[in-house]
């Protein structure tokens, strides 16, 4: 019997390192839409079958609008969406090998504010020419720029997927169940890094294939599979889709791990602000978002005989200057333009994770240039960081009265014992701190409309540990200042 235990623990262990390799999903198909303007849609595409694609798209017409009084019913649940005629954006040819068979491809000329269905083609060519439905997405494009609006997102980081271990032939991200629940009112949702885990518990390898392999893993859950579908996902990425604290800049295996996580995260996003660059800015209505890169272009962290000689500081850099540069100039775009600001972090700017990792990693170790930008935005009215990293949940007033919202894991371990959170050190609050939690993710209701000069930013704290995700943990409404 114990010998039967001991085959059935080592098989666990096996299929939780090795379901990568034991299981690449080769012939994964993926039709996702990225990031949603008012004008346009990315769609994400994964196919490896071949044969021409075609996307075809129509408005969905809500029901309100339409007139009942000749239907000869009085059931207001009739689908007229079938009422709205079909339009083909044109056909294109199949994602090759090269990319791992992925495309990103845009939907232009749409109208702002509307929900539209796409379907997406194959035309396989036989005697008679053929059209096969592959899939379908969902999706409402943002309100015009500058728009007074109401937006609902979801925010987290770091999954990896049937963590905790169940053993099952179609691993699932459990984070990722939960936020389903959610789905129906999410406008999107900012994942803030770790997607993958190309380093826990092992690390296969600096190839292209052996990044790809974890993104096809991810990509195959059922729960992302249903979720994504529903819900365009961007993305920032942090050090696990690299190595572990990654500080290297343009080091390899850097070029294999960004040519993965562009195939399959990178494109979908908005457009970059500087080609070639991951980190980019977008608004929702009159909601601004600036998405950091905090990983390509930073230096080795400061030390603390750094932090006493001003020119030794000043060579120690999280975003590099042509970052920074077109940060603070975002900052002066959308101070009096923007209702609410967001910037997006993939480790977080407090400073309350002090254990010796997070005192390089996270912004702690780049006390300089920390102070500068929290010097700019402590006189941005209505700005907020969002990160998440470190497997914890935290809510600080930082130094410069501006909010943080760093959360995760979505669905991940997190650390029972090391590495306490100070609270209130360094002029920082502390809001509120939770460790528990193998899932944890935040939900933002941003309402600008109701009273345009002065917004309700609302975050919703949601874990399984808890209500079972259905409910929030925690809630905390922040004031709203005078933007204009």
């Amino acid at each position: 019997m114990l010998l039967v235990v001991k085959l059935a623990l080592f098989a666990m262990v096996v299929d939780f390192v090795y379901r990568p390799i034991i299981t690449p999903a080769k012939d994964l198909f993926v039709f996702r839409p990225g990031y949603v303007s008012h004008d346009s849609a990315r769609l994400h595409i994964r196919y490896s079958d071949g044969g021409n694609l075609e996307l075809r798209y129509k408005e969905l017409v809500p029901k309100a609008s339409l007139l009942y009084q000749n239907t000869g019913s009085d059931d207001t649940s009739i689908d007229f969406a079938n009422n709205s005629p079909w339009e083909s954006a044109g056909e294109f040819g199949p994602p090759t090998e090269d990319t791992d068979y992925t495309t990103t491809t845009a939907l232009l000329n749409l109208q702002p504010a509307t929900r539209y269905l796409v379907e997406l083609h194959s035309r396989e060519s036989t005697l008679h020419t053929q059209t096969v439905l592959l899939g379908s997405v969902e999706f409402r494009t943002s309100p015009l720029p500058h728009q007074p609006s109401r937006l609902r997102f979801g925010t987290g980081s770091c999954i990896k997927p049937n963590f905790p271990y169940r053993p099952s032939w179609t691993p699932d991200i459990y984070g990722f169940a939960s936020m389903l629940d959610h789905s129906d009112s999410l406008d999107l949702i900012m994942f803030m890094g770790d997607f993958i885990y190309a380093d826990v518990p092992l690390y296969f390898g600096p190839a292209t294939e052996d990044y790809r392999r974890l993104y096809r893993q991810v990509y195959a859950a059922q729960s992302s599979r249903r979720l994504l579908r529903k819900v365009p996902m961007l993305h920032v990425y942090d050090d696990h889709e690299i190595k572990n604290n990654w500080h290297d800049q343009d080091q390899p295996p850097m070029g294999s791990a960004m040519a993965a996580y562009n195939e399959y995260n990178g494109l979908p996003n908005p457009p970059p602000a500087v080609s070639g660059a991951s980190y980019y800015n977008f608004t929702y209505g009159n909601i601004a978002f600036y998405a950091w890169d905090t990983r390509r272009y930073r230096t080795q962290w400061e030390t603390p005989n750094d932090s006493g000689d001003a020119a030794a500081s000043d060579e120690h850099t999280m975003l590099g200057q042509e970052q920074k540069q077109h940060f603070i100039q975002w900052l002066r775009d959308v101070n009096h333009t923007a209702a609410v600001k967001f910037v997006i972090s993939s480790v977080p700017v407090t400073t309350g994770w002090s254990n010796f990792d997070s005192s390089q990693d996270t912004w702690r170790g780049y006390p300089t240039e920390r102070a500068e930008i929290l010097n700019l935005t402590q006189h941005i009215p209505n700005l907020f960081f969002l990160s998440g990293d470190r497997h914890e949940m935290a809510a600080v007033e930082l130094p410069s009265g501006n909010i943080e919202f760093s959360t995760s894991p979505v669905s991940q371990f997190t650390f029972p014992f090391v590495g306490k959170f100070k609270k209130d050190i360094g002029g920082e609050h502390t809001i509120y701190y939770r460790r528990p939690g193998h899932v944890k993710y935040g939900i933002l209701d941003v309402d600008t409309e109701s009273d345009p000069d002065t917004p309700r930013i609302t975050y919703s704290l949601y874990t399984t540990d808890v209500h079972h995700g259905k409910r929030p943990a925690w809630v905390y409404e922040a004031k709203g200042a005078s933007w204009r």
